[in-house]
C-alpha cells in the first residue's frame, strides 16, 4: 500500500483502539490463519515493518488512559508477529518512557522469545514502572496453541519447538507476566495435546489462558474442517479440565446462553483471590447494586475503588451469601474473570431506539452466537417482550463462522430479505455496527447505507 492509503488505516487503529500496528510479517505459518483462508474481495491489507519516524508520529496519537496493544489485527490492517520487527524492543522502551503506567500488552507466537529476548522483556518491565505493584506495566499474551515439536512444526511452521519450549519457561522465572492463548483443534491435535498445552501453559507461570474455538471459511481445506458438535465437546472437555488447573482458563466464543456474572476463575496473588472469591462464585451485587450480567459485573469492578461484593457460591443455600471487598484501586484489575456477554450499556441502547421510535414491533437482527444472549436478556425482563430476536448468517465466510464482526452487508440483506416475507409488519429494524468500521464500510467495502437503500420502506437503526 502507498503511504496515503496506510494513513488513515494506521491513524484509525491507535487513536480509536488504542492498538500500534508495527508489520505485517509473521515468521509463523499456522495452518489455521485466518488471512489463509479469506473469499476473495475481502479488503484488508498487508504493509511492511513501519520505519521508525512514522512509529514515532504514531506513539504520539496513542491514549495513556487505555491498556496499549500490539500484535492484534485492528480494522482493516492485518498485524504479523511484532517480535520480527527491527525496532520492537526501541519501540516498547519509548512506551515505557511516554506511559510509564499505562498497561501495554504484546500478543506473540512466542517464536521471538529465544536469545536475550526474555532477559530484555524484564529490563523493560522495570523502566518506570508506576502505579500497583499488583498492576503489571508490560505483559504478554503468548499464542502458543500446541507443545508437541511435531505438531508445532506441522501446524505454525516452528522450526525449533525446544527453544520455545524453554523461553516459555525463562518467561515464568524471570517474572515476566503473560497470558496463554490456544486455538483448540482437537480434530487435528487430539484431546491430549490440548490437555498438555493447557498444563504446560500452566506451568510455566501463565496468569490466565483464553481457549479459542475453532472457525474456518468455506474455502478452508477439507483437513480443517470438523463435524458439527465439535464445539460443545471442546466446552465440556474444558470443564472437566478446570478441575486440575489453578489458573483462570476461558473458553471465546464463550456459547454462554444466559446472563450472570459466575467467575470463572481467579488469578492468583490477586487482590479477589486476598479477598477470598473463587472460581464458580456467582456475583450479584457491586457496591449494593445488582449486577445484570458478566460485562456489567466486570465494568463496575474495574471502575471502582475498593469495590464491596456480594456474591453466592455454589451448593449454598439462597440465603448463604457471603460479601467482601476488594482492595483495589479505580481501573486497576481485580483479578476476577469472566466470560463476555452483553454490556448494560448495549440492552439500555436498544431499549432507547425502541422507546424513540415508538415502534409497536420491533426486530433485532443478531449473529449466531449473540442471539441466546438476547434472548436471556429478554427473559429477564430487560428488553421489551414485543422486540422480536433473529439471528443473520455469516454467509459470505460461510463454514463455521459464526460471529457478528465478519458479518456483511450482503448476510444482513439476505438474512432482512427472508425476514421480511415471513414476519409482517415490523416498523423497526435493530442491526449492529460491529461489522463495520468507524466509516460504516463492512469487509467487502460496502456501506451500510446500502441496506437502507434496499429496504426502503423499513425503517432501520444501527447500534
Amino acid at each position: 500500500m502507498q503511504r496515503h492509503q496506510l494513513m488513515p488505516l494506521l491513524l484509525e487503529a491507535v487513536s480509536q483502539d488504542n492498538i500500534l500496528p508495527l508489520t505485517s510479517t509473521c515468521n509463523a505459518s499456522c495452518v489455521f490463519c485466518s488471512h489463509r483462508q479469506n473469499p476473495p474481495g475481502i479488503r484488508t491489507y498487508m504493509f511492511p515493518p513501519l520505519e521508525q519516524q512514522l512509529l514515532d508520529e504514531l506513539l504520539l496519537f496513542l491514549d495513556r488512559k487505555r491498556k496499549i496493544v500490539i500484535g492484534e489485527s485492528s480494522s482493516r490492517l492485518c498485524e504479523g508477529e511484532p517480535f520480527t520487527h527491527p525496532l520492537f524492543f526501541k519501540v516498547l522502551e519509548k512506551l515505557r518512557v511516554l506511559y510509564p503506567g499505562t498497561p501495554v500488552q504484546v500478543t506473540t507466537n512466542g517464536m521471538g522469545l529465544r536469545g536475550s529476548a526474555v532477559a530484555k522483556l524484564r529490563e523493560i518491565q522495570e523502566i518506570n514502572p508506576g502505579g500497583s505493584s499488583r498492576e503489571p506495566k508490560l505483559e504478554l499474551v503468548v499464542s502458543l496453541n500446541c507443545i508437541s515439536s511435531r505438531l508445532r512444526m506441522a501446524l505454525m511452521g516452528d522450526t525449533s519447538p525446544e527453544e520455545t519450549r524453554r523461553s516459555m519457561i525463562k518467561l515464568g522465572e524471570n517474572g515476566v507476566v503473560f497470558h496463554g492463548s490456544v486455538v483448540a483443534l482437537p480434530h487435528l491435535t487430539g484431546w491430549d495435546e490440548l490437555a498438555r498445552v493447557l498444563h504446560f501453559l500452566e506451568v510455566s507461570g501463565a496468569r490466565t489462558t483464553r481457549v479459542f474455538l475453532p472457525g474456518f471459511t468455506r474455502l478452508a481445506a477439507k483437513r480443517l474442517q470438523f463435524p458439527g458438535n465439535t464445539w460443545s465437546e471442546i466446552a465440556d472437555f474444558l470443564e472437566g479440565l478446570k478441575e486440575q488447573l489453578q489458573h483462570p482458563v476461558t473458553l471465546e466464543p464463550p456459547l454462554k446462553q444466559e446472563l450472570a456474572a459466575r467467575v470463572e476463575g481467579v488469578m492468583a496473588d490477586s487482590p479477589a483471590w486476598h479477598a477470598g472469591v473463587r472460581r464458580g462464585d456467582l456475583l450479584l451485587e457491586v457496591n449494593g447494586e445488582a449486577v445484570i450480567s458478566a460485562a456489567d459485573g466486570f465494568s463496575r469492578i474495574q471502575k471502582s475503588l475498593r469495590p464491596r461484593l456480594k456474591l453466592q457460591r455454589p451448593g449454598s443455600g439462597k440465603d448463604d451469601l457471603f460479601s467482601c471487598r476488594l482492595a483495589k484501586g479505580r481501573q486497576e484489575a481485580s483479578g476476577l474473570v469472566f466470560t463476555r456477554d452483553l454490556e448494560s450499556t448495549e440492552m439500555e441502547a436498544v431499549v432507547q431506539e425502541i422507546r424513540r421510535s415508538s415502534a409497536r414491533k420491533p426486530l433485532l437482527l443478531t449473529s449466531s452466537l449473540a442471539k441466546p444472549l438476547w434472548q436471556a436478556a429478554q427473559a429477564k425482563g430487560l428488553l421489551p417482550g414485543r422486540l422480536l430476536i433473529h439471528p443473520a448468517v455469516n454467509r459470505f465466510f460461510g463454514g463455521t463462522i459464526a460471529c457478528a464482526g465478519l458479518l456483511t452487508v450482503l448476510d444482513l440483506r439476505e438474512a432482512l430479505q427472508g425476514l421480511m416475507e415471513k414476519i409482517r409488519d415490523v416498523d423497526r429494524v435493530i442491526l449492529p455496527l460491529r461489522p463495520f468500521d468507524r466509516r460504516g464500510f463492512d469487509l467487502q467495502g460496502e456501506h451500510y447505507r446500502e441496506l437502507i437503500s434496499a429496504f426502503p420502506g423499513v425503517e432501520i437503526s444501527f447500534l
